[in-house]
C-alpha cells in the first residue's frame, strides 16, 4: 500500500522545489536590481553636494574679492571691470538660460579640487546703492555711509559636468 502512495507523488515534490526555486530567483534579482538603483542614487547625492560645494567655494572667494576692492569700481554691462550692472548678463534666469561657453568666457573662476569636472565660477552684479543720508525706515537713524549692495551668483560642478549647482546671495560693501 506505501508503494502506491509513493508512485502518486513522484512529480509533486518536483513542481513544487522548481516553483520555490522561481520565487527565490525572483526576489534576488529584484534585490539586485533595488542596490544598483541605490547607488546611483547615492553616486548622485554625492555629486550633487560636490557641486554644492564648489558653488559655496566660488561665493567664498567673490566675498573675499568684494572684500579686496578698497574703491568703488563702476559697473559695467559686459563685465569687464569685475563687476555687471544688473541684469547685465541677460534677462530672466540668465544664470540657467546662458551657456557654458558664455560662463566660461564672463565669469571669474576659482581653483577647482580634483573632484570636481570644471572649476566654479562667478559673477558680481551691483543690485543697489543706498546714499549717505537715506532713510531705510528702519530703527532710528540715516544711514551714515553709502552701502553698495551686490548679488553675488555662482555655479559649482560635480564629478559630471551635467551635475551643476547655482548659488546666490547678496553682500554689502561699504568703501571709505
Amino acid at each position: 500500500m506505501l508503494d502506491c502512495l509513493g508512485a502518486k507523488q513522484n512529480g509533486a515534490t518536483l513542481a513544487v522545489t522548481l516553483v520555490l526555486l522561481l520565487i527565490v530567483s525572483v526576489l534576488g534579482i529584484s534585490a539586485v536590481q533595488m542596490s544598483l538603483v541605490e547607488e546611483k542614487m547615492s553616486g548622485n547625492l554625492r555629486d550633487k553636494h560636490i557641486a554644492f560645494e564648489a558653488a559655496e567655494t566660488a561665493l567664498i572667494r567673490a566675498e573675499a574679492t568684494l572684500d579686496e576692492i578698497l574703491e568703488y569700481s563702476t559697473p559695467t554691462y559686459d563685465g569687464s571691470s569685475g563687476i555687471w550692472i544688473y541684469g547685465g548678463p541677460g534677462g530672466i534666469n540668465w544664470w540657467i538660460a546662458n551657456s557654458d561657453s558664455w560662463w566660461v568666457a564672463n565669469s571669474e573662476s576659482v581653483v577647482p579640487n580634483s573632484l570636481q569636472s570644471s572649476a566654479p565660477q562667478y559673477i558680481v552684479e551691483e543690485r543697489a546703492v543706498s546714499q549717505r543720508g537715506e532713510d531705510l525706515k528702519v530703527g532710528n537713524g540715516e544711514i551714515p555711509q553709502a552701502r553698495y549692495y551686490y548679488q553675488i551668483t555662482a555655479r559649482g560642478y560635480g564629478g559630471s559636468s551635467d551635475t551643476r549647482v547655482h548659488l546666490r546671495t547678496t553682500y554689502i560693501k561699504r568703501y571709505d
